[in-house]
């Protein structure tokens, strides 16, 4: 199978969260048509290869991993003569396929371990946190979008919240502490302090996602509660303590407050050998590289918080994450494969 039948072949096949094995089986197919000297399914669903013998707790020197899952909502698989469309096609199927092939076409001295990770695009994380159990890496580059030209350095963190506003149930037509007003009133406490149109990659980006109170079948019956969550986007320049002291600090007495995630927001210096390789195989592919700082969160926030060094690289609009036209061009997959064979030649001067 050829680099471009093995991303043609990741895209045709579904992948949503928890359901990744199909995937993982063909990278482990693909992985074995090279020089590593172990590839295999580990215990929660991974995809891992190295080119040294394995054993738990071993420092490779770079991690290569990308995630196999795909949101739930399907998408119709298209070939055309110079793209594939399909779900994953962007995020994040042709990232991992590019990291994937990368190290298997250019063999290096140093230890390289490759990794197609679950549940990523879930809360949980399950692959890269049981991969970080097992492997200690001094560096990694995660298979995320950034067009050919970008490099990564920066995710905001992601806190979900969950609340809800307490009442009484009460005739419509009496007087009553209303749960839904008074939580307008909180939310406007909310927006004055992280304001909708501050949208810079320093700013908090808060959003509620969803809302639930009372029924139609009872609207002359003020609701008991109202329940809602809150999804915050939050940059590597302000703690998620800070963010979560302020829900609270501006929250009435009627207001519940439960925390269910809580990623802190990263960022990789620009002086990093990663980077530098990086930049440096993106100039001599003839391209202009540039440096991305995404607010949304991936595995790089994990691995970073995990005291691995990390950036982002793979072919792909990002603007077409989740979309229901989710396509990658096949010559900017080609393209990042040999940006990636470059950046891992470079990266043996750091080892």
């Amino acid at each position: 199978m050829n680099r471009v039948e093995f991303l043609d072949a990741l895209v045709r096949t579904p992948s949503p969260s928890g359901h990744e094995r199909k995937v993982a089986e063909l990278c482990v197919s693909y992985l074995k048509q090279f020089s590593f000297e172990n590839a295999w399914i580990d215990e929660v669903g991974n995809a891992v290869a190295t080119n040294y013998r394995h054993e738990k707790g071993m420092r490779p020197d770079l991690l290569l991993f990308g995630h196999t899952d795909t949101i739930a909502v399907p998408m119709e698989y298209r070939r055309e003569s110079d793209r594939i469309f399909g779900r994953g096609a962007v995020d994040a199927k042709s990232p991992l396929a590019t990291l994937l092939t990368a190290a298997g076409e250019q063999q290096v001295q140093y230890k390289v371990m490759v990794a197609g990770v679950t549940e990523e695009e879930i809360t949980t994380s399950v692959g890269i946190r049981h991969l970080l159990e097992h492997a200690k890496p001094k560096m990694a580059i995660n298979g995320e979008p950034s067009n050919t030209n970008g490099v990564t350095v920066a995710y905001k963190g992601r806190m979900m919240v969950e609340c809800r506003t307490h009442g009484k149930a009460t005739h419509a037509g009496m007087k009553s502490e209303n749960p839904i007003e008074r939580t307008f009133e909180y939310y406007s406490r909310l927006r004055a302090e992280f304001p909708p149109h501050k949208r810079n990659f320093d700013n908090v980006i808060m959003n509620v996602t969803h809302i639930s109170a009372g029924s139609h079948e009872t609207l002359n019956v003020v609701p008991e509660t109202l329940d809602f969550d809150i999804d915050i986007r939050i940059p590597p320049s302000i703690t998620n303590s800070e963010v979560a002291n302020t829900l609270r600090r501006l929250a009435p007495a009627n207001v519940e407050i439960k925390i269910h995630e809580s990623l802190p927001g990263v960022e990789t210096s620009a002086n990093h050998p990663l980077c530098r390789a990086m930049v440096g195989a993106i100039r001599e592919s003839g391209l202009h590289p540039r440096y991305v700082r995404k607010s949304g969160s991936a595995d790089m926030n994990i691995t970073m918080h995990a005291g691995v060094p990390t950036v982002a690289y793979g072919p792909g609009d990002s603007s077409l994450d989740h979309t229901p036209n989710e396509f990658v061009l096949i010559k900017d997959y080609e393209k990042a494969i040999e940006i990636v064979k470059r950046a891992m030649v470079e990266l043996g001067k750091s080892f």
